[in-house]
């Protein structure tokens, strides 16, 4: 069979492949570990995958994609990667996902006993005499207080030669019943671990020194699967959809852990040997494709996860290029859709140890909320979170550089920022959290979320900004960038069909806080803090936010952001056994409430489609 090169021009650097002919581009860059931004996962319903062909023979554009290209896109010769195929040796420029991503890795501060899992302690053993025999194995053991250890073969393979090349003087790393490994000489300072927040779309690792506790190092990415779709059903689909799938999951994250490990060592000058603990936080979707479970049936009815229990695996045995005695601790998830970042956000805010209610809400790729105190915990998953990170809408996009995060009326004008002072080439979530807003406040969408016409909108303000109405394929748009000032020389709006979407998302989240209240029997007055978690939790408007109806307007003043909870979450139960051991007793504590079968549920998500005008 003839095969075609391509050649990819991506972020300033350039990457040659071959495929067959009539491979689908979005394909080849799968195969060949290129990256570009697939919210959907390539199905061709998102229109995020855009490259620019720059020679070479390609397919005709269908009529679907041409629904997501402009005119101007059209003539300068762009496609979406997912519906190209390649007829021909080809190159294409390409817009990756890492330039100037917006990676939320800062937290609450804690304070804790640190008393890790592992122990490092130096002895100085007897020398073996003839009077003397004891083997070495039981030598150690009894210097360090372990009766009967469970030692690996390969560290008791070195043991011999380790104590005599030392002169008996060694350290010990261990835990209560294991040693995992010993080292010539005083090495029991040298103690780390790294705590990982494994996000649908971020992956942040936190390395720590067990000893004292500090942080020594934070280094993030984006998630390496978002190539296979950018929410966790994209995935399960991915993984369910060929032989290879749920492998090729799998291989990315632990790839991407183990290198992300390693960055962090090498630019620390510490021995990949010393780090031996990794603790780990994600929704139960992330922690099923880390193990190369099959996640498929959290997917559909009754949304049934193979285990969500806390577990403790060697490096090793799940494919981590690490240590041999590293130890990876797992935190356990609540449910198929509850997972242990939310375990993590709750031991991090410490509302399970609190008589005062609180609430916690994680907006991600999905709506995770919690509302509870030391006596009780009920939580629920809604599907929310797309939407709020540029999914589905228009001009969409993630925090990266470019992105529009802010909008604003000032004096009857609309005022915007951008992510690194960036010429304008989308918005993310809390930009549009933003400018809905804005549109509510100048009269220009009403209650029900309808966009108005010029000549209905009866407010000096909205009649102010009346010019910027426009219309786009057939729906109502209100440009927030005109073209001249756009980094992609088109307009950037919101359009109807945005509103109604972020609609969709705010009515989940509402409808959601509003069947836990009344599942505990409370008044939303009674509820003295709001957690927000996450990047979107951190970034957003606080009034805004409220003003959409996305949270309640009684609890706009006792917000408190939470910062990336998973990960501080992660950090404590790696730093402390007793924290550790600790999610699993928030794990049992917390009810689950499965939205969907519930009729309270579909009542108040209709109510809560409507804005206050």
């Amino acid at each position: 069979m003839d095969k075609y090169t391509v050649t990819v021009s991506l972020d300033g650097h350039e990457k040659r492949v071959t495929c067959g002919p009539g491979s689908i581009l979005m394909d080849v860059f799968h195969q060949n570990n290129i990256y570009i931004e697939a919210p959907c996962g390539g199905k061709g319903i998102c229109g995020k995958c855009k490259v620019r062909v720059l020679t070479g023979k390609v397919s005709d554009i269908t009529d679907l994609e041409s629904k997501f290209l402009s005119q101007r896109e059209k003539q300068e010769g762009y496609r979406l990667a997912c519906m190209t195929r390649i007829l021909g040796d080809v190159k294409v420029a390409a817009r990756g996902q890492l330039e100037g991503a917006q990676i939320l890795s800062t937290g609450l501060e804690y304070s804790v006993d640190i008393s890790p899992a592992i122990s490092k302690k130096f002895v100085q053993l007897d020398l073996p005499t003839v009077d003397d025999q004891q083997d070495d194995l039981k030598r150690l053991a009894h210097a360090i207080g372990i009766e009967n250890p469970h030692i690996h073969i390969s560290i008791l393979r070195k043991l011999p030669q380790v104590l005599r090349d030392s002169e008996f003087k060694v350290t010990v790393a261990y835990d209560d019943n294991r040693i995992l490994d010993v080292e010539k000489g005083d090495t029991s300072k040298k103690s780390y671990g790294v705590a990982i927040d494994i996000g649908t779309t971020t992956v942040v690792c936190y390395l720590m020194d067990l000893i004292t506790g500090q942080q020594v190092d934070i280094i993030s990415g984006l998630n390496a699967q978002r190539p296979y779709g950018g929410d966790v059903i994209s995935r399960i689909q991915h993984a369910m959809g060929g032989s290879d799938g749920l492998n090729r999951l799998r291989e990315a994250i632990v790839n991407q852990i183990s290198e992300l490990i390693k960055e962090l060592a090498r630019r620390n000058k510490i021995s990949i040997d010393h780090i031996y603990n990794v603790a780990i936080a994600g929704n139960t979707i992330m922690g099923h494709l880390l193990l190369g479970v099959d996640p498929q049936h959290i997917a559909a009815a009754p949304f049934t996860p193979a285990t969500t229990k806390a577990e403790v695996y060697d490096a090793h045995d799940l494919g981590l290029e690490l240590g041999i005695a590293t130890r990876v601790f797992l935190l356990p998830h609540i449910s198929g859709y509850v997972g242990a970042d939310i375990v993590a956000g709750i031991l991090a805010s410490g509302m399970d140890k609190n008589k005062e209610l609180s609430l916690i809400i994680d907006i991600g790729t999905n709506g995770e909320i919690v509302l509870g105190n030391r006596d009780k915990m009920v939580c629920c998953s809604t599907a929310a979170g797309p939407a709020f990170e540029g999914a589905n809408i228009r001009h969409g996009m993630g925090g990266v550089s470019g992105a529009i995060n802010t909008v604003m009326l000032d004096n009857g004008n609309l005022k915007y920022t951008t992510i690194d002072n960036k010429l304008p080439l989308g918005i993310c979530g809390s930009g549009i959290v933003d400018a809905l807003a804005a549109l509510l406040d100048a009269g220009i969408v009403d209650e029900t979320g309808r966009m108005l016409d010029r000549d209905e909108i009866e407010t000096e303000i909205g009649q102010k900004l009346a010019d910027r109405l426009t219309e786009i394929d057939g729906l109502s748009a209100f440009i927030i960038v005109d073209s001249k000032s756009s980094g992609t020389g088109e307009p950037i709006v919101i359009t109807q069909k945005d509103v109604r979407e972020i609609q969709l998302a705010k009515a989940a989240i509402a409808a959601g806080i509003k069947v836990l209240i009344n599942k505990m029997g409370k008044k939303v007055e009674e509820i003295s803090n709001l957690y927000l978690a996450g990047g979107f939790g951190s970034y957003i408007d606080k009034r805004n936010a409220s003003r959409i109806g996305l949270i309640p307007s009684q609890l706009q003043h006792r917000i408190i952001a939470i910062g990336n909870s998973a990960g501080t979450g992660a950090m404590l139960s790696l730093l402390s056994l007793e924290q550790y051991e600790r999610t699993s007793l928030i794990k049992g504590m917390a009810e689950y409430v499965e939205l969907s079968s519930t009729l309270e549920f579909q009542n108040e998500y209709v109510d809560s489609m409507y804005f206050e005008v």
